[in-house]
């Protein structure tokens, strides 16, 4: 038996490619009990489990390697089912595929999705899954050696569609498909796990403010023939990192996005600086390409 698990001997597979760049994998199982309770007594004559799932989230860098969700519309994967694969390894040196434990989750449904591109800090993919069947083995993944990916950071990334020429300091780009799961009599678990259709898309902007929030709101104005709230289509781009050039390695592209939120804080006289944030929403187009 390993004395740890720690980076160096800890991996992760999708449908049996293992993802290069990762850099956290996590397991969580919850069981939902249903307590029945009698007439005349306080105490419970039954409390089973109705039902269990199992939660697969995963972070791994943009580095020019496979993203872990293969790339087109989210929308359209609203029905694909993955295996996903955690493996480790009683090895101080990495992980090299002699051996080990490993943890498999079958039948595997796209929970959720976000991109994220800070400021400070490298550009990263965020997946989870929901499935409801997870068992162990002693085999574990092929060997993992250092890659040529490059860690896309601040000056990879660029965007357009909105807020040209701001001080942006964090974009995020997330959506939930809200499984839930149905049920039929004469078998446990569920059969099916469906997305809530339409998947809401959120776009979000942090950026440093050079003067107050210049926003207008102002809904008299409004008419059948005078709306100012238009729609936009918004484009994050992450450039070849690993060759130094402009060249596109993912473009993220979310389109038809309405302006939802605009929260602006700071500046108080803590001396930090002030900041605005601004949310857009749209649904089920969110287009994720790979050079």
């Amino acid at each position: 038996m390993a004395d740890r698990v720690y980076f160096a001997s800890h991996g992760l597979a999708i449908d049996g490619t293992t993802v290069l760049g990762a850099q956290s994998v996590g397991i969580s199982m919850t069981f939902n009990n249903l307590q029945a309770f009698q007439l005349g007594t306080l105490s419970i004559y039954d409390n089973i489990v109705t039902d269990g799932e199992c939660t697969i989230s995963a972070t791994k860098n943009l580095d020019g390697n496979a993203l872990m969700f293969g790339g087109g519309n989210v929308g359209d994967y609203g029905t694909t089912v993955y295996t996903i694969t955690v493996a480790s390894q009683d090895d101080e040196e990495g992980l090299d595929g002699s051996g080990g434990t490993s943890t498999t989750i079958t039948g595997a449904f796209l929970s959720s999705l976000g991109y994220n591109f800070p400021v400070d800090g490298w550009a990263t993919e965020e997946i989870s899954w929901v499935a409801d069947n997870k068992s162990v083995g002693t085999s574990g993944l092929a060997a993992i050696s250092t890659t040529t990916g490059t860690a896309a950071f601040r000056h990879h990334v660029t965007w357009d569609g909105v807020l040209s020429g701001y001080n942006v300091t964090n974009i995020s780009i997330n959506t939930d498909f809200a499984r839930e799961a149905l049920f039929k009599l004469g078998q446990f678990n569920p059969y099916y796990r469906f997305a809530n259709f339409p998947i809401e898309i959120t776009v979000e902007f942090t950026y440093n403010n050079t003067e107050i929030d210049q926003t207008e709101l102002d809904l008299t104005q409004e008419s059948c023939t005078n709306t100012a709230f238009g729609k936009e289509d918004i484009t994050v781009t992450v450039c070849d990192a690993g060759g130094q050039s402009a060249n596109a390695k993912y473009t993220f592209v979310a389109s038809g996005c309405v302006l939802s939120s605009i929260n602006q804080e700071g500046g108080g006289t803590d001396g930090g600086n002030a900041t605005t944030t601004v949310t857009y929403t749209t649904y089920n187009d969110l287009w994720v390409n790979t050079a």
